[in-house]
């Protein structure tokens, strides 16, 4: 998902989805600081919007661990 800048987020949620009159203030403010920083959809939101690879559902460890890495 990174290395292809979470396309597969964007074939769903598209340009409309980051309209920041839409947003919350939370959401612009953290939207604005992942851009700036060139994150991309998988480094804030792995694990929130969809279920967890299984590979973290048997071991929620691995999840933490890859998201210190990062």
């Amino acid at each position: 998902m990174k290395e292809t800048d979470s396309r597969e987020c964007r074939n769903c949620h598209d340009e409309d989805a980051m309209d920041f009159l839409e947003q919350r203030r939370r959401s612009v403010k953290q939207h604005i600081k992942g851009f700036d920083e060139d994150k991309t959809c998988i480094d804030c939101h792995k694990g929130i919007a969809h279920s967890l690879p299984t590979m973290y559902e048997d071991d929620p460890e691995a999840a933490l661990l890859d998201k210190r890495e990062k």
